[in-house]
């Protein structure tokens, strides 16, 4: 069974992508915000991690960086609702693919198949 880490800050989103994901087979842990989704990822390495990009503390942008700056290769899903053109010229890259809110269920399962093969 594949463990995701959802690092979400909204809680409506991240329960009904908890949901979905748990009754597709995965094994989800969650997430509020960057600074936790790092240290629960460095504890415990997830097999994919999906993160938003606005949250408190810590953003998922800052996050990867560092996530990658650490040596950590797990695929990682950005979740945003600004446009993949629209990121921070500032940030370097490093998740595996991005998704635009809102999405549909079809497209993140298809995400989440094709990284984790």
């Amino acid at each position: 069974m594949a463990r995701v880490l959802l690092v979400e800050d909204e809680v409506l989103i991240s329960m009904s992508t908890g949901m979905l994901l748990k009754d597709e087979g995965y094994l989800v842990e969650v997430a509020s915000d960057g600074a936790r989704g790092l240290e629960m990822a460095l504890a415990s390495p997830p097999d994919l991690i999906i993160t938003d990009y606005m949250m408190p503390r810590m953003n998922g942008l800052d996050m990867i960086v560092e996530l990658r700056a650490r040596g950590s290769r797990m695929p990682i899903v950005l979740a945003t609702s600004v446009p993949e053109t629209q990121l921070p010229p500032s940030y370097s890259g490093g998740h595996d693919a991005h998704i635009t809110k809102p999405y549909y269920v079809a497209q993140i399962l298809e995400i989440i198949a094709r990284l984790l093969g």
